[in-house]
């Protein structure tokens, strides 16, 4: 392998064609793991959400006026928590509560100015019913009381009494379903990155010309119609490489070497036919012309080509007879398969063994093209 192609950079074109058709396969994950999400978010919710429940009082204050006339200003949300929590007030709460502890009691019991000192509010929260309903009575009437002691209030009056209710926590289920969306699609789309990194299949001649140092004599597709070009320079290519030599021995990597050798037999036999141009060329659609159809001969002047040789192997059958084969015609050419994940590896194994036995290779050919795969490729 060409040692260079480990610093190549990215392929960006084979990379949008590589998640291209995987894709949907994101997309499909990530609304799987909304899914898993929102259940999870749910089923946690039913099973962790700790019982709480929460009572609200609000109280008007009338306070005293001081030695200057003046109304007391210096009470406030601060203050009131102090008051509660300090052992006057609360014991005139604690003594509608015969048996509770004081300190569960002032961890239960939060008060708050909000704007007006004249308005307190008071939140009571527990996870009994009975206990939070019970300090909450307490409260309202150990305050009314604790106003006649204190020479700073008048009075202290329950304007409103909301009951003990069940605090639940905010449903957060559409966020859920977004965060396992997110997540799980991530996560998908990071393995088939990892995927694409480990893809050393071959899918087009650059992948070989990067990799190996031997000439990539370019592509055979699938159905064999309607890219002609490709068949042009793949003719072309062999051509050249073999010269005036008709003996050919194909190498197929992926072990169907005789429906491979049928299909290298119609391209070196194929000619262009139609009509003539001004020129006194063949010009038209594309034809095979083979030895059976020499009845075509006279209509499109076509002169026949000769008979070429070509011999398949696979590459399980690389044994010492046909290597010496290999050797008395020259070399061969070795097909590889399109996008196949175990080509790589047979095909630097018989390169290997060419290695070893000094044969020449004239080139390789990737077999079995997708051609939407190329039309996309070299758009």
């Amino acid at each position: 392998m060409n040692s260079k192609y480990r610093n190549e950079g990215l392929d960006l074109k084979r990379v949008c064609l590589f998640f291209q058709k995987r894709i949907w396969i994101v997309l499909l994950m990530a609304l799987i793991g909304a899914g898993i999400g929102a259940l999870g978010y749910q089923v946690v919710k039913s099973i962790n959400m700790p019982i709480e429940y929460k009572a609200v009082s609000k109280f008007y204050i009338r306070f005293n006026v001081d030695e200057n006339g003046q109304v007391y200003q210096y009470y406030n949300g601060y203050t009131w928590n102090e008051l509660i929590d300090a052992d006057p007030m609360m014991e005139c709460i604690m003594g509608y509560l015969p048996g509770y502890d004081a300190e569960d009691v002032k961890n239960a019991t939060t008060a708050e100015i909000l704007s007006d000192i004249r308005l307190l509010t008071v939140t009571v929260t527990g996870r009994n019913e009975k206990f939070v309903r019970e300090i909450q009575s307490a409260v309202e009437s150990g305050l009314a009381g604790y106003a006649t002691l204190d020479n700073d209030l008048n009075s202290i009056t329950a304007i409103r009494t909301i009951a003990p209710e069940r605090v639940f926590w905010s449903d957060k289920t559409l966020v859920s379903a977004v965060f396992g969306a997110i997540i799980v699609g991530i996560v998908t789309f990071v393995i088939f990155a990892f995927r694409y990194v480990l893809d050393d299949s071959i899918y087009v001649q650059s992948d070989l010309e990067k990799r190996y140092d031997y000439k990539a004599l370019g592509l055979m597709t699938r159905n064999q119609k309607g890219l002609q070009p490709y068949f042009q320079e793949l003719k072309a290519n062999i051509l050249y490489s073999l010269k005036d030599e008709r003996k050919l021995i194909l190498v197929d990597i992926d072990d169907h070497a005789e429906l491979r050798a049928q299909d290298v037999e119609k391209i070196l036999n194929w000619e262009e036919g139609g009509e003539l141009d001004g020129l006194g060329n063949v010009v038209g659609s594309l034809v095979w012309h083979t030895k059976e159809e020499d009845e075509d001969k006279d209509l499109f002047d076509i002169e026949e080509e000769s008979e070429w040789t070509i011999i398949p192997v696979n590459s399980f059958e690389l044994d010492e007879n046909n290597l010496e084969n290999i050797k008395k015609a020259g070399g061969a050419i070795i097909l590889v398969p399109f996008g196949a994940s175990f080509a790589v590896r047979r095909l630097e194994r018989v390169i290997s063994l060419f290695k070893n036995q000094d044969i020449n290779i004239y080139g390789i050919v990737i077999t079995e093209a997708d051609e939407e795969y190329l039309a996309r490729y070299y758009s």
